[in-house]
């Protein structure tokens, strides 16, 4: 009997996988290797709020964990997947220097915010206003990590088809799916959760964030660019462009408004010359009150959801997996902020609308 069936490949999927590797529990993951959120994000990993200069939930906690073990990853997949790099966060008119300097003393933001702006002049972009540095912060390559992984992991543990739910059999103590056994299942699907028919009474939105990829070598490796959008390195002259945001719109199409919203706000950024490579769009994970969901079902208990990433999942997905393997196998409480027990009104009323 397996330990552990996981359902869905991106990082919720990966990171969970990874937990019970390196407790050499046995688990099955099954993927359609559909182009999920995670593979399209630009692997940015930062505690820091930059719109509102404040900090994310347990932020520092939750970098100094991800660092910790995306170095690890690095060491046992012989790769590294982790690029400390900082942000320059450019600013739109001079005031917005007074707000940086203002924010770099806040309890927790002085630790990743240069305390003055910089006035360098960057001929690579329009903006002339000057710059603050967040420091301490970085990039994952994810579609390299998930990559290697799993061509690191026998065989037998991956198995590529879609997730048929009516497939599934639940047990008191465990789970068959077409003849596996195991002694739960974790569905870490992003937004396809909507139509588990377990976990769809969760609050999940979903935005949509479309992105390109640009080559522009004229452009420094040596920053991710933050301004009205982000310009993150990916490699050689390639950079990622992103992102926009929808609430309403849910397919996973690029649309000829998105690219024009991003090229619109690069064009006003950017002095230099780029050439489009690739337009993608992703739905996020995203949920009604902003943070992850994981924890079990509250009918079924050896059924379990991770999942609710958003935009920080490189940042929280490490530690979050933590919590959940010690909740499945050791019984330790997962903090209420992102339990799923807390939308138990909703399970009770699945009829109550909050999309």
């Amino acid at each position: 009997m397996l330990d552990s069936i996981i359902v869905g490949y991106g990082l919720a999927g990966f990171h969970y996988a990874w937990q019970l590797k390196q407790q050499k529990k046995d688990y099955l993951l099954i993927t359609n290797q559909s182009m999920g959120s995670s593979r399209k994000a630009a692997g940015i990993c930062n505690p820091t709020v930059l719109k509102r200069y404040t900090m994310a939930w347990e932020g520092e906690k939750f970098l100094e964990y991800a660092i910790k073990h995306y170095k690890e990853c690095g060491l046992q997949l012989s790769t590294n997947f982790f690029h400390s790099i900082p942000i320059h966060r450019y600013f739109f008119q001079a005031a917005e220097q007074n707000d940086w300097i203002v924010a770099a003393q806040k309890k927790g933001l002085s630790s990743f915010l240069d305390p003055l702006p910089s006035h360098l002049i960057n001929s690579n972009l329009k903006r002339k206003e000057g710059f603050g540095i967040v420091n301490s912060v970085g990039r994952l390559d994810i579609n390299t990590l998930l990559d290697i992984f799993q061509k690191h992991t026998i065989p037998s543990s991956f198995m590529e088809e879609e997730f048929e739910y009516e497939s599934l059999k639940i047990l008191k103590n465990k789970v068959f799916y077409k003849g596996i056994e195991a002694k739960n299942i974790v569905f870490c699907e992003g937004y396809r959760l909507k139509t588990n028919p377990w976990f769809q009474y969760l609050p999940l939105v979903g935005s949509k964030g479309e992105s390109l990829e640009i080559i522009a070598p004229q452009l420094s490796r040596t920053q991710i660019i933050k301004g009205s959008l982000f310009i993150a390195p990916i490699k050689q002259d390639l950079f990622w462009v992103g992102a926009s945001f929808s609430s309403k719109d849910k397919e996973t199409i690029p649309t000829p408004s998105g690219k024009e919203w991003l090229i619109s706000r690069l064009d006003n950024l950017l002095n230099v010359p780029y050439e489009i490579r690739a337009h993608h769009a992703a739905i996020r994970p995203t949920v009604i009150d902003r943070r992850p969901l994981i924890g079990q079902h509250p009918k079924y208990p050896n059924l379990f959801v991770f999942n609710g990433l958003g935009t920080r999942g490189v940042l929280m997905a490490p530690l979050l997996s933590k919590w959940l393997y010690e909740f499945i196998e050791e019984g330790k409480q997962i903090p209420n902020e992102v339990a799923i027990h807390r939308f138990e009104s909703y399970f009770c009323n699945p009829n109550r609308k909050h999309v």
